[in-house]
Formats: C-alpha cells, sequence, structure tokens
C-alpha cells in the first residue's frame, strides 16, 4: 500500500478519501465528456488493489486529485484532473513529479497514460515533464470517437 503525504507550503497531496468523492466528482464533471461516476470511484478506492488515487489540497480545498495502478514495474495513470480556476498554474506537474517520487520509492521503471488526441494543454504539459508519445489507439474514446495518445515516461 502507498501512502505519503506530500506538503508545499499549503499545498498538500494526500491519499483520496471517501468523503473527498463529492468534490472529486464535482471537478470530474466539468473536466471530462465522460466522467467517471461516484461507482467506479468507490470501486477504484474499495476494490482495486492495485489502484491508488490522490487528492491535492490547497488551503484545504481540494483542486485537483489523480489516479493510477501499479501494473508490475509500472504506473499507469487513469486520470487527472485539476479545478478549473487553477489550471494553467502548474499543479498538474505537481501532482506528476509526487508520482514519479513515489514511483522511484516504489521501483518503478516507467509511467504511462492515455490522452485525448484534442488535449493539447495536457499533452503539452505532459511533454514538459517528460512523457513520449509512444501510440495511438484509434477511437479509444467511443462516444466521441476520438483517438487516444498513449505517453510514457522512462524512469532512471
Amino acid at each position: 500500500m502507498i501512502n505519503v503525504n506530500y506538503d508545499i507550503s499549503k499545498i498538500i497531496i494526500r491519499s483520496m478519501e471517501l468523503d473527498d468523492l463529492e468534490e472529486v466528482l464535482n471537478i470530474e464533471k466539468k473536466s471530462f465528456s465522460n466522467p467517471w461516476t461516484y461507482n467506479i470511484f468507490y470501486y477504484e478506492l474499495i476494490q482495486n488493489r492495485y489502484a491508488k488515487y490522490f487528492v491535492l489540497e490547497k488551503n484545504k480545498e481540494i483542486i485537483g486529485y489523480l489516479g493510477l495502478w501499479l501494473r508490475g514495474r509500472s504506473f499507469h495513470i487513469t486520470n487527472i484532473a485539476i479545478k478549473e480556476r487553477w489550471r494553467n498554474r502548474g499543479y498538474g506537474g505537481i501532482l506528476l513529479r509526487f508520482i514519479e517520487k513515489m514511483a522511484t520509492k516504489h521501483k518503478v521503471e516507467k509511467i504511462s497514460l492515455e490522452v485525448r488526441r484534442s488535449n493539447l494543454i495536457a499533452q503539452n504539459m505532459y511533454r514538459k515533464c517528460g512523457y513520449k508519445l509512444i501510440k495511438i489507439r484509434k477511437n479509444y474514446y467511443q462516444a466521441e470517437k476520438e483517438d487516444a495518445l498513449v505517453m510514457e515516461k522512462k524512469l532512471n
């Protein structure tokens, strides 16, 4: 089990709890065209032993979250989102660096994720953090028939 607190002056990253889901779902609904439901998050938090989810708090307000699965020697980011008014201020990068530090401690060799082809802002953030395009999944987002870019970062 991974359980870490990460604190940078009024910013705390901690494990997500069931009590956080109302706020996480609000961010989720405003961030994605096909948002995850309460039941999906509940399953991930309570039943999926490979999953770990974190929230990012600023002044005790949840402003973002990140979820991942541990798959052998790799992390797969399932979702990452920042509350709209806090976007483009580096908080997504803070979550990614947090996960990278945790990955190193757990001997994880790579981190992967999918991102919509149309989500250029997220793609740029991932590239700035060292993620590289490794393949394209055609029509991965089925409702919109949109491709996903699979990006990966290898860790030393």
